[in-house]
């Protein structure tokens, strides 16, 4: 008989955090499981410690494979996961007793494909836990995604992006033939997210803050910054590209998915408070503003009845445009206009930046 959950940890060099990581598994009050935790090549001992928890635990299964990334480690166990349902832990951080047997009783209750809790970030320099912040969603039930609302606050917007807080149907995975993808440095868990979407319809989500991230940890890809924003716009182009392949093309920019993932992703960038593209020289700035232009035009969409607010969608109708060319009086004005305080500031300063003299 197939385990209940088969949970996938993913290993480089994080012998200081294996031991909390592995407590806080094999003490699950769920025990039904099976722990794959994936050796990606490490060379600080984490290997030796995850062999002798495999040891003192049948229910750990360790794999040994070359430094290919955690992408790569997370698809190898995948490959031999045996669970009803997969789970996704990273090794410095660690869950609550209680997280898989809550998951799987919400997602036994409503059928559902996927659910997904709350969470916590903390940090742990120096022997102390902090906690950073919390996660609490409004708890809830899609039972068919197809029909799923985008306006508001609609289940699936609340289940989030990230890989870990969440328990997937494994037959889902597999029909699909959904993996993480390699092509990603960071941000693989919203691609992976933003595929694994269309292919489920019963969406559950749970209030509960059962996972916990660590944060800032030194070498973590989370630590990663995208500074020029090509990282947000390959991952936009790839969505799209991947929606169209799979036939979920029509289908995502009916339920606003399109929407979701422009906001979350490149919008979110530009509208910044850290006002990053505003950093950006000209020339990478003119790169980005031309790519995401060419993408809006090839996605066609109606941005005012896709769930973007006012703001959201001046923001993308600016940067739709070929060329801005204002007079010096309307310069003067979005020049007082800039200084006002949030997005319409920004929206303004973006504007003054992009435009030419007429």
């Amino acid at each position: 008989m197939n385990d209940t959950v088969s949970i996938i940890v993913p290993c480089y060099n994080v012998a200081p955090y294996v031991d909390a990581c592995m407590n806080s598994l094999v003490n699950q009050t769920l025990r039904d499981i099976e722990i794959i935790c994936v050796n990606d090549g490490s060379t600080d001992g984490t290997l030796a410690m995850l062999s002798e928890w495999a040891e003192k635990d049948a229910r750990i299964r360790v794999i040994d494979q070359g430094n290919g990334g955690v992408s790569s480690a997370r698809n190898a166990g995948l490959a031999v996961a045996g669970g009803e349902y997969i789970g996704f832990v990273d090794p410095d951080d660690y869950v609550d007793a209680s997280m898989y047997a809550r998951l799987v009783e919400t997602a036994r209750q409503h059928d559902a494909e996927v659910v997904a809790c709350g969470y916590v970030f903390f940090s742990g320099e120096g022997g102390s836990v902090t906690e950073e912040g919390r996660y609490v969603p409004e708890e809830g039930f899609e039972p068919d995604s197809g029909n799923a609302r985008f306006n508001g606050n609609p289940v699936w917007r609340r289940m989030r992006a990230e890989l870990c807080n969440k328990v997937y149907r494994r037959e889902v995975l597999q029909h699909h033939g959904l993996r993480v993808r390699l092509e990603f440095p960071a941000g693989e868990d919203y691609v992976f997210w933003m595929e694994f979407l269309p292919k489920a319809s019963r969406l559950a989500v749970i209030s509960d803050q059962l996972y916990f991230y660590r944060r800032k940890r030194s070498g973590s890809l989370t630590d990663i910054w995208d500074g020029d924003g090509a990282l947000r716009m390959e991952r936009l182009e790839y969505i799209t590209a991947r929606w169209k392949e799979t036939g979920c093309w029509e289908a995502s920019v009916r339920k606003g998915w399109l929407a979701y993932a422009m906001k979350d992703g490149f919008l979110a960038y530009v509208c910044s408070p850290r006002e990053e593209f505003f950093q950006l020289d000209a020339e990478k700035r003119d790169e980005l503003s031309n790519r995401y232009r060419k993408w809006l035009q090839e996605a066609d969409i109606s941005l005012d009845k896709c769930g973007l607010d006012r703001w959201d969608c001046a923001f993308c109708h600016l940067l739709g445009e070929d060329l801005i060319k204002d007079g010096p009086f309307t310069r003067l004005y979005h020049a007082l206009m800039s200084r006002c305080r949030g997005r319409r500031g920004r929206y303004y300063r973006l504007r003054a930046l992009l435009s030419r003299s007429s």
